[in-house]
């Protein structure tokens, strides 16, 4: 009796072909790599082999895209050209957006070294007072009440007789 060997198959999943003109048309509607993954029923990495497997695959993908991209561009154009201001601001803005840029940019230049000797200065000046290196002047209050026995010293006014005589 003679053995009979058998061609044994290749190991590993059988191989999934995948429509490119699809893919292609997905892509120009604005689909990324998992959302054609989903419309098409297969896993992102099913999509990812072919991608690496196949330069058509990435092709078509990128062709689709910029498809996709000139299909809006277009009809942006067009509706800029119809009189839709929105579309007009839109496209300018993104075309030529030096000239029309809602931000301003505005720059400043801080000598950081002026600016930390400043620092320093005024925590110097506030270490003195905590320590009591700058003496303020303390009145006591029995001079106080001696300097305002006076109850008119310094004021203008002038007492109710006073008023009555005039």
């Amino acid at each position: 009796m003679q053995m009979v060997e058998k061609k044994r198959k290749k190991p590993g999943r059988k191989l999934i072909n995948i429509d490119l003109d699809q893919v292609e048309r997905l892509a120009s509607q604005g689909l990324g790599t998992t959302q054609i993954a989903r419309a098409l029923g297969v896993s992102w990495n099913t999509i990812d082999r072919n991608r690496k497997r196949s330069g058509d695959f990435e092709d078509a993908i990128k062709r689709g895209t910029a498809r996709g991209l000139a299909t809006v561009t277009n009809s942006l154009y067009q509706s800029a050209n119809d009189g839709n201001v929105t579309a007009q601001i839109f496209y300018l803005k993104n075309r030529d957006s030096n000239a029309w840029a809602d931000k301003v940019e505005t720059t400043f230049n801080v000598d950081l070294k002026n600016v930390i000797d400043n620092a320093r200065e005024r925590l110097q000046n506030d270490q003195n007072i905590i320590e009591g290196k700058i003496r303020a002047e303390t009145l006591d209050i029995k001079d106080i009440n001696k300097n305002n026995s006076n109850p008119n010293k310094g004021s203008d006014r002038q007492p109710e007789e006073d008023k009555d005589k005039k």
